[in-house]
């Protein structure tokens, strides 16, 4: 396992990009193997609490350990435990990087520390990380016929800027921003065809303008396929997400959507049931699993057998016909069928199945694979076993509901469904759920037997994860 990408970075340079963003420059002897960046790369900032002159943080572990690792990050005292916030890497050069800061009036830990910063201090950085990195087809993908719409309010600014600098030339975007007043346009160097569109809000408070819903409302698309890359306000991104889908008919699967901040709430506010709502939509869009097995850049793929299915199956948990719901690229049921188990594992990815079963060739192990809807399932009750890893997590309720009764349907009274579903108590990137979402979803006609905490495998670290054991009445 690798290290860790647990950095301390410091303060080299400050520039004020404008009269409300500042462009942090960081370097230090942690970024000398720091990796190329992607546009739109997001990484965790960890503050320092008054009177620190660094953020404290665990040490890493050489072995990867990141469920240890973030176990005693929790464990530190609430008064020295770093602020932790999300920002996105503006620009990457060998040994340092820039993040942009918007100022914000009504200023929360992360720009009260820009405001003050000074060359040599210092803030903790997590990332770039492959497992937490989602795959999307951002303007490099974008084909010259279709166009790219980019739209977004002054938190955006840094993605956006990296994303039309990354566009090949001849590709078309129509960027519209919300920012303060007109002293916060930035210039962009680009080699596409891009209009840019900056909506000045003047007294108007953040978050309660309409300038941007109405310009993407106004705005004209070119032939071909649109992509849309929305971020700022959640409230903000939800309104332009429906309208995009519902009336330019633009495919769930072409946006590409995050709410950076929410009007009344922080970073370090519980997520409101819109926010998780949301956050499950981006994980289920079709297009996003499809081009994450054909790049070969899904994070949850490790070759090999989640250790929590090996020792089910060790500690004799599985047995008569078993199914492998959201089987991905394979690997829990090639070491079932491996060891002589009845087994079927099933995706709703096209190349998931193309892979597992590339795979199950390579390694000479006869097992069966098919695409499959498991929300919407055609077999008769006939499975003893479900192996569920990491599919049940991704669901929003109306979904994870539907699916709780697909299982009852597929399952002969007496099965047993084991779910390992990544838990809340992990670091908060990707899905993730409480012991309580499991408890409510198998209700009647189910029996809740086990339910512990454990470990979901990803590369090069292990996260928190629940396993539990469900019996169908």
């Amino acid at each position: 396992m690798e290290k860790l990408p647990v950095r301390y970075i410091e303060v080299t340079a400050i520039t004020r990009v404008t009269p409300r963003m500042a462009r942090i420059t960081f370097g230090g002897d942690d970024l000398a193997d720091f990796g190329r960046t992607e546009p739109d790369q997001q990484v965790k900032l960890y503050f320092p609490k008054p009177g620190q002159s660094a953020p404290r943080l665990p040490e890493p572990s050489q072995d990867g350990d990141f469920m240890g690792w973030y176990q005693e990050f929790n464990a530190i005292p609430e008064t020295e435990q770093p602020w932790t916030r999300s920002y996105t890497i503006r620009a990457h050069r060998q040994g340092s990087i820039d993040i942009d800061f918007v100022l914000h009036e009504d200023a929360g830990p992360a720009t009260r520390w820009a405001l003050a910063a000074k060359p040599g201090d210092v803030l903790g950085i997590f990332g770039p990380s492959p497992l937490f990195t989602r795959p999307t087809p951002l303007a490099t993908s974008i084909h010259q016929s279709g166009s790219l719409l980019l739209a977004g309010d002054e938190t955006a600014i840094p993605a956006i800027s990296a994303i039309l600098e990354s566009l090949p030339e001849g590709s078309k975007a129509l960027a519209c921003i919300e920012i303060a007043d007109a002293a916060e346009e930035q210039p962009f160097e680009t080699a596409g065809d891009v209009t840019v569109r900056w909506l000045p809000r003047g007294d108007v408070a953040a978050g309660h303008s309409d300038l941007l819903v109405e310009a993407v409302r106004a705005a004209e698309f070119g032939p071909g396929p649109v992509f849309a890359w929305v971020a700022g306000e959640a409230g903000m991104v939800r309104t332009l997400r429906r309208h995009l889908v519902g009336e330019r008919g633009v495919p769930k699967s072409s946006i590409e959507f995050t709410g950076h901040w929410r009007l009344k709430l922080t970073q370090d506010d519980a997520p409101t049931e819109e926010d998780l709502a949301e956050a499950q939509e981006q994980l289920a869009k079709d297009s996003v699993w499809d081009e994450a097995y054909r790049t070969g850049t899904a994070p949850w793929v490790i070759d090999e057998p989640q250790p929590a299915v090996v020792e089910l199956e060790r500690d004799g948990r599985i047995s008569g016909k078993v199914l492998d719901p959201g089987c991905g690229a394979g690997e829990n049921t090639i070491h079932l069928a491996r060891l002589g188990y009845d087994v079927l594992g099933s995706d709703y990815s096209a190349p998931a199945i193309d892979q597992a079963r590339a795979r199950a060739a390579e390694y000479g192990v006869e097992a069966r694979f098919e695409v499959a809807d498991a929300l919407n399932p055609a077999d008769e009750p006939k499975y003893d076993t479900i192996v569920d890893s990491a599919l049940f997590h991704i669901f929003g309720d109306e979904d994870r509901a539907k699916y709780v009764r697909s299982l009852h349907r597929i399952c002969r009274p007496g099965a047993v469904v084991h779910v390992l579903a990544l838990s809340d108590q992990g670091p908060g990137y990707g899905p993730q759920i409480s012991d309580s979402v499991i408890r409510d979803a198998f209700g009647d006609g189910w029996v809740l037997e086990d339910l512990r905490l454990t470990e979901y495998k990803g590369p090069g670290v292990e996260l928190p994860a629940w396993l539990a054991r469900v019996r169908r009445r």
